[in-house]
This record gives structure tokens, C-alpha cells and sequence, in this order.
């Protein structure tokens, strides 16, 4: 497939804008036992879930290798363009969870078994914080409805953000990460595009309705299953959850 010889240096232009410049990305799809994903060729699909708490990983890179940060293509973030680092992506499926109070807790408290995320080493955000010079908490939407995210973060470690949401009797949650960088603007310019990103693979999730599953089917909690609150504090310097550097 022939791929773009420029890069995009605006993390939010639209579909349409990359259809008239000519570059153009295939659809695929992907099938679990309880959700699809259609996601752009481009990402890399590391396994896909087989059976219920088991994630579908991905891994989304640059859209190109080409950087051009000299000249008038250059913007005060092409710097940062070489350096941007991959969004690492899980995708979770459970039995739905008609008692929980709140969903991404509950998914957060189903995750913590899973040996990649080290979620007990996560320190949570604030949810009123001044991050990287702007208002970051918002909603995305994750099956037809908007859902608040739960923000996670460790240094050394990884800038976190999960959101989870139910349909067809299915409980989805989704968590995206990036490496925690020293480098204030490395920082900010990461978070900006996982923030794009996670919203692109929330829109490709459908779930595929699924007969009701026995009392008992979801993987139990572990013990003290409380929000990742424990573990190393989230990012320090001008507040609790301010960027580094600041």
C-alpha cells in the first residue's frame, strides 16, 4: 500500500482533510466474542481477545516516518514529531455490571490481574488539575454514550487513561498509555495525540450482543480492588497533577 510522503504535523485534522491530500489508510476489522473494531491499517495488532478479561492489544504508531521540521512545513511542535512516542492500547470485555456504581472503577478493579499494566503502581489524578497549560479531564464517548475517564499516572512509568462503558450486555473498558516524560513539551505533545487516538479506537468498538452469561461469569476483583490509588503519586511540580517541569 503506498503510503504518505509527508508528515501531519496537526494531531487534529480530519479524515477529510488526509482523503484530499491524497493519503488515504484501509479499514480493517477485527472480531472477539463480544465486541468488533474496525481500526485503520496502519496500527499494529498485537493479539486479540479470545475469551472474557483477556485484551485485545494494540499499538499505534506514526502515520509516517517522514518528518520535515526546517522550513515553512515546520510547527512549534515538529521537534517533538521524531520523538512522539507510540499509544499502547488494551481493549477488555467482561459480562455486564448492572450493580456498578461506577464503570471505570469497576473495570480498573477487573484490569488489575493483568501483569502488563501494573495498575497497582498507578497513583490517580486529581480531577481538578491544570495539565500541560490546559483543562485535559473530559469526556469521550465509548458506545453511544459519553463516559468521564479515570487518569492515571507513575514516574517513572506511564501516563494512563481508561474509560469504560456497557452495551449488549457487555462491560468494555478501554486503557491507553504512554511513557512519562521528563521533557515538559515531549509530555504535552504525547497526551495530546493518545487523547486523539484513544477517542479513534473508541469510535471503531461495536459490541456484538451475547446471550446472558451465568451468575459468577466475570473474573472476581482482587482483594482491596479500590481504584488504582496506592502506588507511585501522579506527576508533581505546580500541583498535584501538573506536568512535569511545571
Amino acid at each position: 500500500m503506498r503510503r504518505c510522503t509527508f508528515v501531519l504535523f496537526s494531531l487534529t485534522l480530519t479524515m477529510a482533510a488526509l482523503g484530499a491530500s491524497g493519503c488515504a489508510t484501509e479499514n480493517k476489522m477485527l472480531k472477539t466474542p463480544r465486541y468488533m473494531l474496525s481500526y485503520p491499517d496502519y496500527w499494529k495488532v498485537q493479539s486479540v481477545a479470545h475469551k472474557d478479561g483477556e485484551p485485545t492489544h494494540i499499538t499505534i504508531g506514526k502515520y509516517s516516518e517522514t518528518v520535515m521540521n526546517t522550513g515553512e512545513a515546520a510547527t512549534a511542535d515538529s521537534q517533538y514529531e521524531t520523538q512522539m512516542a507510540d499509544v499502547d492500547v488494551r481493549i477488555f470485555a467482561w459480562p455486564a455490571q448492572p450493580e456498578a456504581n461506577d464503570l471505570n472503577v469497576k473495570a480498573a478493579e477487573m484490569m488489575l490481574g493483568d501483569p502488563d499494566l501494573h495498575l497497582d503502581k498507578q497513583g490517580r489524578m486529581p480531577d481538578q488539575r491544570d495539565e500541560c497549560g490546559k483543562e485535559f479531564k473530559r469526556k469521550f464517548t465509548l458506545l453511544g454514550a459519553e463516559h468521564d475517564t479515570l487518569d492515571l499516572a507513575s514516574r517513572p512509568g506511564h501516563r494512563m487513561i481508561l474509560v469504560a462503558g456497557q452495551s449488549d450486555g457487555s462491560l468494555v473498558g478501554v486503557v491507553s498509555r504512554v511513557p512519562y516524560e521528563q521533557d515538559v513539551g515531549l509530555y504535552c505533545y504525547n497526551l495530546h495525540n493518545m487523547r486523539v487516538q484513544l477517542q479513534t479506537v473508541l469510535d471503531g468498538i461495536k459490541t456484538v450482543p451475547v446471550a446472558s452469561a451465568p451468575a459468577g461469569a466475570a473474573p472476581p476483583s482482587q482483594s482491596g480492588g479500590a481504584p488504582p490509588s496506592g502506588g507511585a503519586p501522579p506527576p508533581a511540580g505546580g500541583g498535584a497533577g501538573a506536568a512535569p517541569g511545571q
